[in-house]
């Protein structure tokens, strides 16, 4: 019993997680009237689970773990896959901790990690997001800036297929916060025998945070199977708070295709991507109208070039208020723009507009409720 509860004492085991049910209505959606209404997981924030665990096995030195998975609550189903080399949100194969699998050591001298992980500049940029990351699953930043989109970013890195925003195989360094100020490496090897560089990415990032304010900004170029091709991509971000009630976030983020490779468009399933450059900015102002109650104005614009053009606008108010420290009501208007029905353009409205209904705007309205676990 005394050694029980010795080592108890020095570890810490968490069970958390984020149970998010929305209702959707989203104007546009298919030719004719086209609109569909929906009840989805994750309309806010991403649903999720997970378990999150340490070790102090020496004063200086914790060994520490992560793992998470997506969590639809709507159909029961888990975890997003990878693999299959191609340019697919799913990709071939099935994981279960699809958001975090790491084991890592943290010290004076900074954190290290090892598993799949978030790219550099989620935990950083991200915080800057006009919209704080909300509605992931049409987020311009998410999608584009983070490289969640597989259709678009799959092919790339380590995951050979899927998304984009985590990588397999990745080691992590955080450095120590000195002043406010730190930076993180990351590399996660394509594991292949032909080439070391097929399947990588290597990624470097830099914050500074006074605790209120902060600016951040990463760097990260993702490798294609072959080895021939890459993604070369960065972001940068700041978060500003004016006063208590007042909060204003902005960000920029591209990313450009260096050297030939297929990756299929609507209607040109044959695309040679090399060129594509992809834009994405946006500013957001949060406003506390008192403690339980936060409203959010946020735009964005998205642009392509180099291959073929393309532009689309979204623009969205969100207001959540607090039932308790806990569970969050919420209500969301979105308009998204693109600039003309082609499908260049309204698939960078992510969803929104239905590519092929004939429209270029739409709108989206949402509404539901967020518990944390």
């Amino acid at each position: 019993m005394l050694q029980t509860a010795a080592a108890s004492a020095q570890s810490q085991l968490t069970l958390y997680g984020v149970i998010d049910a929305g209702l959707i209505y989203n104007t546009h959606q298919a030719a004719g009237d086209g609109s569909r209404f929906s009840v989805e997981s994750g309309a806010l924030q991403v649903s999720r689970w997970g378990l999150r665990g340490s070790e102090q096995i020496d004063p200086d030195i914790r060994i520490l773990f992560s793992l998470e998975s997506t969590l639809n609550h709507d159909t029961g189903s888990a975890g997003a896959g990878f693999g299959g080399n191609q340019f697919s949100q799913n990709g071939t194969s099935t994981s279960l901790f699809d958001r975090a699998a790491w084991l890592g050591v943290s010290g004076r001298y900074g954190t290290l990690t090892a598993g799949r992980q978030n790219i550099l500049g989620v935990e950083s940029v991200g915080r800057a997001d006009p919209a704080d990351l909300a509605h992931a699953a049409t987020n311009p930043n998410v999608l584009l800036s983070g490289m969640y989109a597989g259709a678009l970013y799959g092919g790339f890195g380590s995951n050979r297929g899927g998304t984009a925003l985590r990588q397999n195989n990745a080691l992590k360094y955080l450095s120590p916060a000195v002043e406010g100020s730190g930076f993180a490496l990351m590399y996660a090897p394509g594991e292949q025998a032909a080439s070391v560089r097929s399947s990588s990415y290597a990624g470097v990032s830099a914050y500074y945070s006074n605790g209120r304010d902060g600016v951040a900004a990463a760097y990260g170029v993702f490798r294609d199977q072959t080895g021939t091709a890459s993604l070369e991509a960065w972001a940068a971000g700041v978060k500003w708070r004016p006063s208590g009630q007042w909060t204003v976030r902005a960000s920029f983020a591209g990313d450009v295709v260096r050297g030939d490779i297929t990756i299929p468009m609507p209607g040109n399933p044959q695309a040679n991507a090399n060129g594509r450059r992809i834009t994405v900015g946006g500013i957001g102002v949060d406003y506390q109208h008192f403690p339980a109650l936060v409203s959010t104005v946020a735009a964005y614009q998205s642009r392509r070039s180099g291959d073929v053009p393309g532009r689309a606008a979204q623009y969205l108010v969100i207001t959540k208020y607090s039932l308790s420290g806990r569970t969050v009501l919420y209500g969301s208007l979105t308009l998204a723009v693109a600039a003309s029905p082609a499908p260049q353009d309204t698939m960078l409205a992510l969803g929104i507009i239905g590519i092929g209904s004939g429209y270029r705007s739409a709108w989206r309205a949402a509404g539901g409720i967020q518990h944390v676990f």
